[in-house]
Order: C-alpha cells, then sequence, then structure tokens
C-alpha cells in the first residue's frame, strides 16, 4: 500500500480534498446530534432503560436479571443494549441519554470505519469513506442519530452484522469463531440481526469452506433456537398467515425497504429502485463481486435479507412514509452497490474519475434527504422539549400536547421512583446566565402565551424576534428584574410556524420559547418580566410590563397594564 507521506504532491491533495468533501457530513449530522440531544427519557426508552435499571436498583436478582436480559419486546431480545443500560448504572449509579445516544452513533461510525480499513490502497478507502460519508450520514435517519432508543440498536446491528461477515471473510477457523460470536450478539440486539448467520452461510459456500460452513450452521442453529425458545408476537402487530396476497404484500414492503432511501422514505415508489438495486447486486455477482468485493457483496447480502426479515414482521403496519429507523439498511445497501461499481471503474492512473462523476449526485441526495428530514427532527425534538417542559410544570405526564409515554401514569411512576433512587431525574431546562453587556432595546417584537405559576413551577412562554433578523436556536432568553435582582434564564427554543404565517416572516420560526423553573429557585422578589436576544456576544433586551409576584410567598403572574390590587 502505498503511504499518503510518499505520494507525489498532486496525489496528497487529491486525497485531502476528498477526505474534507467526505467530512462535511458527518460533520454536518454530528452538528445536528448534539444541537437535539436531550437527556430525557422518552416512550420505549421507558421500559427498555429505566424500568430495567430501577429493577437493578431494587436489588432484583441474576435470575430475575437473566429474564429480563433475554425478554421480548415488539419481536427483538435486545440484549446488548440492555447490557450497557446496566453497564451504565453498575459504573456511574444512574443513566444519561445523551451518553446512550453517542455511544449508538458512534456504532455506525464504527461500522464505516470497519468497512474504510478493509480496503486496500488510500485510493479505495477514500472512494469507500465518500459513498459512505454522503449516503448515511444524513437526516434520512434522523431517529437513529437523535433518538438513543434507537439508535443503541439500530446502528448496532449494522456494526455486529458487518463485523461478523468481515470476521469470517478472514479465512480462518478464529475468523470463524469470532464471526459467530458477533452474529450471536446481533441476533440478541434486533430480530433482524439474524440476517448476519444467512451471510456468514452464503460467505463459506461461496468460497466452500465445508468444515467451517457446518459449524457455522451448528452455532446458528442453536443461536436461532436460544432466539426462538419462549418467543412472543407483540398483539399489537399484524400477522396474517403466509397466503398469496400476504406474500405479495410482504414482497413489495421489502422492494421499498431496499428503494426507500431513494425516495426520500416514500414507499409509494420506493419498489421500483429496490428492484434495479437486486438486479444491479446480481449483474455485479456474476461479475465477480463476492470473490473480488467479499466484505461489501455479503454486506449488501446482510443488508438485503434483514430488510426482508423487518418486511414480513412490520407490512401489514407499514405505512406511506417508511420509519426512519429502518432507512438505514438499505442506504448501507446502496452505498456497498455504489462503491462496487465504483471499483470496477476504476483505474491507477485515473482513481477518482468516476467519483468526480458520482459525487455531483451524492452531494445531491446528501441535501435533499436534509432538508427533506431536517423539519421531522426539529419536530422530534420540539415533542420531547414539550413533553419535558409539561411535565415540568404540572408533575404529571399527559397534561400538555405531548406526552412522555402513552401509557396513562406509567411516566410519572416511573420517574417518581427513579428521582427518589437518584436513578435519573429529568434535567432543569432552564438556567440561570449572565449578560454583563446586554443593552435596552426598543427594536424586539415579542408575545407571551404563557404565563404560569404555582407553587410547584413558574411557565414563561411565547415568541420574540427582532424585524429583520434570523431567529437562531438559543437566542431568547426571558429576563426578571426587581429592585434588588436582575435575573437572565434560558429557555427552550420552540418552532413557530403559526409566528411565520402571521407576521410573515419566514425567519423567525426559532422565535418561540418556554422557560420552567421552581419558584425555590429564585428569590422571594416582585418581578418584572422581559426579553432578552442574544447574538454572539451582543445581547439586547426589553421590559414588557408583565410581572412575576413571589414577595407574598404565593407565586403569581400579572399580565401588563393590571396592577395586582385589580385582580
Amino acid at each position: 500500500m502505498v503511504r499518503p507521506s510518499s505520494m507525489p504532491a498532486l496525489s496528497r491533495r487529491h486525497l485531502l480534498s476528498w477526505v474534507f468533501i467526505a467530512a462535511l457530513p458527518v460533520v454536518y449530522v454530528a452538528t445536528k446530534a448534539v444541537l437535539f440531544s436531550r437527556n430525557i427519557v422518552f416512550w420505549d426508552e421507558f421500559d427498555t432503560v429505566l424500568d430495567l435499571i430501577l429493577h437493578i436498583d431494587a436489588g432484583a436478582d441474576w435470575r430475575e436479571l437473566f429474564n429480563r436480559f433475554v425478554a421480548i419486546n415488539n419481536e427483538h431480545r435486545m440484549v446488548t443494549s440492555r447490557l450497557m443500560f446496566a453497564g451504565s448504572y453498575w459504573l456511574t449509579g444512574t443513566v444519561n441519554f445523551h451518553v446512550i445516544g453517542a455511544i449508538g452513533n458512534l456504532f455506525l461510525v464504527g461500522a464505516c470505519a470497519l468497512l474504510v480499513l478493509s480496503r486496500t490502497g488510500w485510493e479505495s478507502r477514500v472512494r469507500m469513506g465518500v459513498v459512505l460519508a454522503f449516503l448515511l450520514f444524513q437526516l434520512e435517519h434522523f431517529e437513529n442519530f437523535l433518538w438513543s432508543g434507537s439508535s443503541i440498536d439500530h446502528f448496532q446491528v449494522v456494526l455486529l452484522g458487518l463485523g461478523a461477515i468481515a470476521a469470517v471473510a478472514r479465512g480462518t477457523s478464529a475468523g470463524v469463531a469470532v464471526g459467530a460470536g458477533l452474529a450471536l450478539l446481533a441476533t440478541f440486539t434486533l430480530a433482524h440481526g439474524t440476517a448476519a448467520w444467512a451471510a456468514g452461510a452464503l460467505l463459506l459456500l461461496h468460497r466452500r469452506r465445508w468444515n467451517h460452513l457446518a459449524a457455522w450452521c451448528a452455532a446458528a442453529v442453536i443461536s436461532l433456537a436460544a432466539f426462538l425458545y419462549g418467543f412472543e408476537l407483540n398483539p399489537g402487530h399484524e400477522f396474517d398467515a403466509p397466503t398469496l396476497s400476504y406474500s405479495a404484500l410482504v414482497l413489495r414492503y421489502w422492494l421499498a425497504l431496499l428503494g426507500g432511501p431513494l425516495t426520500l422514505g416514500d414507499a409509494g415508489f420506493a419498489p421500483l429502485p429496490g428492484l434495479i438495486l437486486l438486479a444491479g447486486l446480481g449483474v455485479l455477482a456474476r461479475r465477480g463481486a463476492f470473490t473480488r468485493e467479499p466484505l461489501a457483496m455479503f454486506g449488501a447480502i446482510f443488508a438485503v435479507i434483514a430488510l426482508a426479515l423487518i418486511a414480513a414482521g412490520r407490512a401489514k403496519i407499514a405505512g406511506p412514509e417508511i420509519n426512519s429507523r429502518y432507512l438505514v439498511l438499505g442506504a448501507l445497501a446502496w452505498a456497498l452497490f455504489i462503491f462496487m461499481l465504483l471499483e470496477l471503474k476504476a483505474t491507477p492512473s485515473q482513481p477518482f474519475r468516476m467519483l468526480c462523476c458520482v459525487a455531483p449526485a451524492l452531494m445531491a441526495f446528501n441535501f435533499a434527504a436534509n432538508a427533506r428530514y431536517f423539519p421531522l427532527a426539529e419536530s422530534f425534538t420540539e415533542l420531547r422539549d414539550r413533553a419535558a417542559t409539561a411535565f415540568k410544570h404540572h408533575g404529571v405526564d399527559g397534561r400538555g400536547v405531548v406526552r412522555l409515554h402513552p401509557g396513562e401514569g406509567h411516566a410519572d411512576r416511573l420517574l417518581r421512583l427513579a428521582a427518589e433512587r437518584g436513578v435519573y431525574r429529568l434535567p432543569r431546562v432552564t438556567h440561570v446566565v449572565e449578560f454583563p453587556y446586554a443593552r435596552p432595546s426598543t427594536r424586539i417584537v415579542h408575545h407571551f402565551d404563557q404565563l404560569l405559576a404555582t407553587s410547584r413551577a413558574i411557565t414563561i412562554g411565547g415568541w420574540a424576534a427582532i424585524p429583520g433578523e434570523a431567529s437562531e436556536r438559543g437566542q431568547v432568553h426571558v429576563v426578571l428584574k426587581s429592585e434588588k435582582s436582575l435575573l437572565v434564564l434560558t429557555t427552550v427554543t420552540l418552532p413557530r410556524p403559526d409566528v411565520v404565517q402571521a407576521q410573515e416572516e419566514p425567519d423567525w420560526r426559532l422565535s418561540g420559547f418556554r422557560s420552567v423553573l421552581g419558584p425555590q429557585r429564585l428569590p422571594a422578589e416582585n418581578f418584572e418580566i422581559g426579553v432578552l436576544i442574544a447574538n454572539g456576544d451582543y445581547a439586547e433586551f426589553i421590559m414588557t410590563g408583565h410581572q412575576l409576584l413571589l414577595a407574598s410567598g404565593t407565586p403569581q403572574t400579572v399580565p401588563a397594564g393590571e396592577n395586582f390590587s385589580q385582580r
């Protein structure tokens, strides 16, 4: 292999240019993942994480823990993620969803690193890296990138499946043993992780490694038998007998899952690109890809088989849009397919000629996917924020427009227990900050639609913006001014499309804000309420005349222009 340090200067510049290009989508998604990360337990995470940790904290014995680790949940046995949740508790005494989300995303980074480092030669590694970057690091996969309850499984199974194939492809008995271990972990991560056994068996069959194939199949039978022991279907999921019509439904959904990444999740037209992908893989197989590109080819087969299993389990409940969490496997299959096409046409004298031709299409796809899914990603984050701030104010779930968990009282019970035991507590959404150089302003346009004060919490919300300037996330703050104190509070940013429409200001979409904190965190004084907008080191504020009264010991709010005595 030619090392970059020994390359001609022009080649090194080409390498660095392509590395920079590949880094762009990765940095973009990483930025959004950090920006939208929340240490908020949400929906499935109450059962998969919080309930498990509470049972461990309560002193569950190893028999009960084993049963919980291997328990069926929506046709999956999520043993590996449950072990990580338990490990987090055993190491720290708590659980942090920032950390869980980061680990989940690192699984995808690890899968891409495995594929890139498996290549020989820096040119091939660059081609692989560029294709993976633009097809995998985009917001089509926002559920996995932004929701730890999804990423920890759906990205992990990709790494485990590819790792199993890479180990088997080494051609040694040790490699088969390692591959079998990784395939076992994939099986007990998500149900479609069992596709690793099928892909590994096909690789061994192709290479006529009969002894290794026999051992692999024996391990697969044991693994699948353990997986199916006591297996139960979720009664909420619909499964029909394998009739011709139902089989056709599953086939169509399978093709839609394969083609879905290219149609940006639209299941209606997705079967056509799904057929093209299968046909393309067939052509590559006839041209020797099984021998020439074993990891890429069998990795694509792993994704294809895994999506067939998903189709069999979810076809009856599938809607017109494919769930974001399932698109990563289809995107992986397309990335590996495109990479193998590039390898067919690459030459030592012109290693990037075809990549230059394909790169504009990859960039256009990445841009379109981000534009299509960014509003969904933002809405998902907004739902969590609204649910958490409503819980903070009311102390119970379900009082706002969004719930932390769909089950009545379920979130209340688990959050109360977690807080009592110090295992987990919903984080504060409002903090006191300082802007010593903030200046009074007359430019700020504002409106309050939430001025709520109880002995439990104070909630101040609405929207604020500056004409001619775009609203940015995190800019709006609440100001509380009394005779003795001047406090500036952070807020949660809430998109306000209604403000955009009413004010005819398209740049004010992020003008919404909400601040929630307990009255005990504030001095017992009477405050006038204001709004501050920060832009870098510069900040300006306006006082509104609304009042927050805490001096009497009973928190109350008074709208502008109304005296407390008039109430």
